[in-house]
């Protein structure tokens, strides 16, 4: 659990996870980096009252999130891991059980995930994850490189990484879990499990919440170029295929990002240049007629938006 200036969150974190109904042996280990609120005294309160299963690793000065990330994860001695961030909490009191007899069971896959809440803090209110129609399935190299399909808080892996996985280009991505789930591809598959195993809360202080969605759709386009290089995992053509696509469509995403900041010009030049490579793709019409919808009226792509998560919670 990593944790900084979670004062608010940091109890029910710290709680969803003694309260799993398991007989199985774990450990609690917290990242607290140097917080500026009260986070550190609720950490303590928890610790003392529970020893035999917290310990925490306390920062003397701030490291910052992704030193901290790797200095917490690399203090686990656990056969598996998992992570949950500390103004998340587990939903799921079987989650322990359920993931551990997957992997125990599945000795060709290195990560099992699942279903989520989102609780969106300034509203007060949660939203489904993914739908209750989708299925069991694994988690293509495709998929995890579309966008960052993964929910941190739903995982658990196996322990088979090293601090030297993680090199000096580590510190420059915006997301530490997408990094290190490429890392994991190298060891096995990724499962998905259709059990809402978590609550992920956005607030001011996490990503979605404390950046704009132009500054992350140049980001995440940043780490594609990253797994280009063939430094996180071994790219064979098919796999060099499929990242191509991904960059492809990942200029819709910039596209959508400008047109929501008023720069047509800008996004339409990305949109054509994201059709142009694949005009006859179905998948890439759509994301076409979807984005020029954003660029010509946000007001009805907002509402459009606005229709579907409310067909979606009724289900």
């Amino acid at each position: 659990m990593l944790a900084y200036n979670h004062g608010p969150y940091i109890a029910q974190a710290i709680q969803s996870i003694l309260d799993q109904k398991t007989d199985l042996d774990y450990e609690l280990v917290i990242g607290e980096d140097c917080s500026t609120d009260n986070t550190r005294a609720v950490i303590t309160s928890f610790k003392e009252r529970y020893p035999e299963k917290i310990r925490v690793i306390e920062n003397t000065t701030n490291v910052g999130m992704h030193e901290n990330f790797l200095r917490t994860l690399f203090s686990c001695t656990g056969k598996y891991l998992c992570i949950c961030e500390g103004d998340d909490y587990w939903e799921h009191p079987d989650k322990l059980n359920i993931q551990y007899q997957f992997l125990e069971s599945h000795p060709d896959y290195v990560l099992v995930c699942g279903n989520h809440k989102k609780y969106i803090h300034n509203e007060k209110r949660f939203e489904r994850g993914d739908s209750v129609s989708v299925k069991d399935h694994d988690i293509s190299f495709e998929k995890l490189t579309r966008f960052n399909c993964i929910t941190t808080a739903t995982i658990m892996f196996r322990n088979v990484l090293k601090r030297s996985d993680f090199a000096d280009d580590f510190y420059s991505i915006i997301s530490c879990d997408w990094y290190m789930h490429m890392k994991l591809l190298n060891h096995g598959k990724i499962r998905y499990l259709n059990y809402v195993f978590a609550v992920y809360r956005i607030n001011d202080g996490s990503i979605n919440g404390r950046t704009n969605r132009l500054a992350i759709a140049k980001k995440e386009m940043d780490f594609l170029q990253l797994v280009k290089t063939g430094s996180l995992l071994a790219l064979d053509n098919n796999k060099k295929e499929q990242l191509e696509t991904s960059i492809i469509f990942k200029h819709y995403d910039l596209a959508t990002a400008h047109a929501l900041n008023r720069n047509r010009k800008e996004a339409i030049g990305l949109c054509l240049h994201a059709f142009k490579n694949r005009p006859f793709s179905k998948e890439g019409f759509v994301s076409l007629v979807k984005t020029s919808i954003q660029i010509i009226s946000p007001g009805f792509f907002q509402a459009l938006r606005s229709a579907k998560r409310k067909a979606v919670m009724a289900e």
